[in-house]
């Protein structure tokens, strides 16, 4: 795939950032200013959000680690109950007639204290048992208090994250407003990328094409700001620039220095790319995060497609700066438009509100660079912390 298919065409962005320019002090209030205010609000009241889900599902963790142990044991206990029968029947009828009273007739006396020996040391072992089983019994009995206990916390967690997110779901629907204003035929783009979504095989198809769209976006965006600078030096209206929707510090991803910020809540974990077979080298990742968890846009960036994926849902393409591609894919619910541009750590969706091994349960991730996939782990927080980039680049240099 040619690599100036997969990045922004140099010879548009200059010229929309020169027109942008020209007309920067005229756009102080306008939807420009407030985008540009509201995207660093989404960015504090995401982080507010997951705050809460981290604890929602250290508490979720805990409550399943103690439904586990309440279940094992539980099942022993069930499991057993002949064998209880029977010890708690022997331990009954040695009450009515211990060992000390019971007569051993016949024998030597040697043969006499021996049998009394091993009397009370079959009590003993009895007694051990009986202690044993009362343990567990009392053990399953604490479980039971403790899982009442977490299941209290664990609504309180829900309630608090609820509240949390009411705020971001203001803040969502103010950034959808400000992009249909600031992008009036964002609906067209829409239907595109649901007819593209549809078309392309996989996500290296859906980039190639999604790429094709940008470009052609592009060129209409750049003959409306020539229109509007020409007719702002007519009218006292202020036209909106091309660069209204780009935040005037977006960084470029560079292997070397920059990190990834985390999506979702949870641990990223390793994926095959569609088509990989099992004994291959994963090259992408996963996160199972909490049912309807806030995603987040992993680095700087503009979202090149939102829409439909084959087998993966709801999925969200962002190109960034530098030839580099992230794919976020699985969401339950897309926050955010074609063409608008985000900073790191901005909400960018929502996840399914199943969970566990449900459909769409797992945010699948990609990083891709000139279109190729590559394992972003590395450039994760809670990946490797950048271990081994220079062997995975150079691993990924070879497959290509």
């Amino acid at each position: 795939m040619p690599r100036n298919r997969l990045r922004r065409p140099a010879r548009l962005v200059p010229a929309a950032i020169l027109v942008g320019v020209a007309l920067r002090a005229a756009l102080a209030a306008e939807p420009g200013a407030e985008l540009e205010a509201l995207r660093q609000e989404a960015v504090t009241a995401a982080q507010s959000v997951q705050a809460e889900e981290r604890k929602l599902a250290e508490v979720a963790r805990r409550l399943d680690l103690l439904h586990r142990e309440l279940d094992g044991r539980q099942r022993g206990l069930d499991e057993s109950r002949p064998q209880q029968a029977e010890l708690l029947g022997i331990i009954e009828r040695l009450s009515r007639n211990p060992p000390n009273g019971v007569a051993l007739a016949g024998g030597s006396i040697v043969d006499r204290v021996r049998g009394q020996m091993l009397a009370e040391a079959t009590l003993r072992n009895l007694q051990a048992q009986a202690r044993a089983l009362a343990g567990e019994i009392e053990r399953v009995d604490v479980l039971q208090r403790e899982i009442g206990t977490r299941e209290a916390e664990f609504r309180q967690a829900q309630e608090a994250l609820a509240k949390k997110r009411e705020p971001l779901a203001e803040i969502f629907a103010r950034r959808q407003a400000l992009g249909r204003k600031l992008m009036p035929d964002r609906a067209d783009g829409e239907k595109r990328a649901a007819r593209i979504g549809r078309e392309a095989a996989d996500f290296g198809q859906l980039i190639e094409r999604a790429e094709a769209e940008a470009e052609r976006r592009d060129k209409e965006q750049l003959a409306r700001t020539a229109e509007a600078v020409a007719k702002a030096k007519t009218e006292t209206t202020n036209p909106v620039a091309a660069d209204a929707v780009r935040p005037r510090d977006l960084r470029a991803f560079d292997t070397e220095r920059s990190m990834l910020t985390m999506p979702a809540i949870g641990k990223a974990l390793p994926a095959l790319v569609d088509g990989d077979s099992p004994d291959e080298r994963p090259r992408a990742a996963e996160i199972r995060s909490v049912p309807g968890g806030i995603v987040v846009a992993p680095f700087d960036g503009e979202i090149v497609y939102a829409g439909p994926s084959r087998g993966h849902g709801p999925s969200l393409i962002l190109r960034h700066d530098g030839g580099y591609h992230s794919v976020l894919a699985g969401l339950g619910r897309l926050e955010i438009g074609i063409g608008q541009v985000v900073l790191a750590g901005e909400p960018v969706g929502m996840m399914p509100d199943a969970a566990g091994d449900a459909p769409g349960g797992k945010l699948y991730i990609e990083l891709r660079r000139d279109g190729r996939p590559m394992d972003p782990r590395p450039w994760l927080p809670d990946g490797e912390q950048g271990a081994g980039r220079g062997e995975r680049l150079g691993e990924q240099k070879v497959r290509e």
